[in-house]
């Protein structure tokens, strides 16, 4: 039979009953006792509030934290907290190790639960062998991340120099990292605790970058009798930077397609307004289209609406189930878009590049390139268009980048670049990853594969402040991280630990 135990009474029944651990060396600690001390600074961080933007707290409670052991700590202006511990005895000549974790998380809540992620801690329990969270998501990915790192912090013993950095702002424009000052980069590895597989390495992850495009209009009186709204909604949307790559509709492109169609079928109508999506980095779930027509067009657009609204079916019926893709008449509005402006805002919906560019040579699944129309409006009296962009590949970010600037151009759209975050190269050459690699297989027998992600990363921010860093990620066993349904399964929990220790120990000869 399944039971729901607070965490917090399975710690006191584990620590009652360990014995034999004097946490010297790894090969000697008892698993049960690790676990128990990990598991119950993610207990103790788990009662405190942290989603992004509200890190106060967290901060001030990992400083009082290393201020009662002994350790230097420093918070700067971003509330990043940083920690040193001087090398042990013999191992002073040893290189620099940097553990990093992020101090945030993103909660989601399960439906019809009602939540405060800024004043309501979450409820940790236990599910056999997993731990999860009553009515929302764990927070596994950050909080063992901190957990893991401080338990290191309190339990090496044979190491070289440590600095453990934790980040705020990692779920939310990872402004904790942006503005993290160099000299804290000063090492020679560094070990992010953010990953979210315990038998695979995070050795890479994509640079962003987004873009704003603007067109004046100008506004005239409808010449056309005929008004109707094209519009689509329920899509599954998501976040583009994790998502793009499995295949859902994007709203603003579905639309603009549809009105491109028209128009080359000689269809000439007014464009009363043309909005969807919500910011640069999220896929639309929803856009519309109010259209003037003349009485002797309405046939024909009826009729590629018809076929807009079947090949949408035969496309993405499969994976877009919740859907409504409607055209009717609506209410005539007060003005129309200027024929030649609708002719601009038209070919660049249509001609700007969306979704998969390309996907990686050496990583299966893994896409190398992808773009995102994330908004558009003329509610303000003007177009204005949201994209974004990633890629694990310099040359596929310039390439999308130099594609946006084209046809923005060509379109007569006002165009503006803002870099993102940078890209961490793929370090799965390097001397720190081959060194985890063969600490995974003598601990645990098993090769462990490396992975790159789409995605950015904050790792990106690091390796542009230190280009010599070496850097990789790791961590335990999360089922679905950062959804309502999180799970971290508890027998990988010991996992990261055991790794790092074990990579200080062999890191350097002691000094003699």
């Amino acid at each position: 039979m399944k039971r729901l135990i607070a965490v917090a009474l399975i710690l006191s029944i584990i620590v009652t009953v360990m014995t034999g651990c004097d946490g010297n060396e790894t090969e000697e600690m008892n698993d049960e006792a690790v676990k128990a001390a990990i598991l119950e600074e993610f207990n103790a961080i788990s009662q405190i509030p942290r989603t992004s933007g509200h890190e106060r707290e967290i901060s001030s409670y990992l400083k009082s934290w290393a201020k009662e052991n002994g350790m230097e700590v420093i918070r700067d202006s971003a509330n990043n907290v940083i920690i040193n511990k001087p090398a042990s005895k013999g191992y002073e000549d040893a290189p620099t190790t940097i553990l990093q974790s992020n101090m945030d998380m993103t909660l989601e809540p399960k439906e019809n639960i009602s939540f405060d992620p800024v004043s309501d801690h979450i409820t940790v329990i236990q599910l056999d062998e997993k731990l999860t969270a009553s009515g929302t998501s764990l927070g596994a990915k950050s909080g063992i991340g901190m957990a893991t790192a401080l338990y290191i912090l309190k339990n090496a013993v044979k190491h070289g120099p440590i600095r453990v950095i934790f980040t705020a702002g990692g779920k939310s424009g990872m402004t904790g990292a942006e503005h993290l000052k160099a000299k804290y980069l000063d090492g020679d590895y560094l070990i992010n605790l953010g990953w979210n597989s315990d038998r695979s390495v995070l050795a890479g992850s994509g640079g962003t970058a987004s873009y704003g495009m603007i067109h004046k209009i100008q506004w005239a009186q409808p010449q056309n009798a005929v008004p109707y709204l094209l519009s689509i909604s329920g899509l599954h949307g998501g976040d583009s930077d994790k998502e793009i790559g499995d295949g859902y509709a994007n709203a603003i492109k579905t639309i603009g397609e549809v009105l491109a169609n028209a128009q080359g079928k000689g269809i000439l109508f007014e464009l009363g307004s043309f909005n969807g999506g919500i910011s640069a980095d999220t896929i639309p779930t929803a856009a519309s289209a109010l259209i003037i027509i003349n009485e002797s067009d309405k046939r024909k657009m009826q009729k590629v609406a018809n076929g807009a609204i079947k090949a949408f079916e035969d496309s993405y019926g499969d994976v877009e189930l919740n859907y409504s893709f409607t055209y009717q008449e609506t209410e005539m509005p007060d003005k129309v878009v200027s024929f030649e402006d609708t002719g601009c805002i038209i070919s660049f919906i249509y001609g700007i590049i969306n979704g998969v560019q390309s996907m990686s040579k050496k990583y299966e699944s893994v896409v190398e390139s992808a773009s995102n129309i994330g908004m558009v409006s003329t509610s303000t009296g003007n177009f204005v268009c949201n994209v974004s962009a990633g890629s694990t590949s310099d040359v596929g970010l310039y390439e999308i980048s130099t594609a946006h600037e084209a046809i923005s151009g060509m379109s007569g759209m006002e165009y503006t670049y803002y870099e993102g975050v940078p890209r961490w190269p793929d370090h799965s050459s390097s001397q720190l990853f081959h060194k985890i690699e063969e600490i995974y297989s003598t601990l645990y027998e098993n090769e462990t594969e490396a992975k790159i992600i789409h995605e950015a990363s904050e790792c990106g921010w690091f390796i542009k402040k230190n280009p010599s860093l070496q850097i990789i990620s790791i961590g335990p066993e999360i089922i679905n991280a950062d959804l309502p349904d999180e799970s971290l399964q508890l027998d990988t929990v010991t996992e990261p630990a055991y790794i790092v220790m074990k990579f200080l120990e062999q890191l350097n000869q002691p000094s003699k």
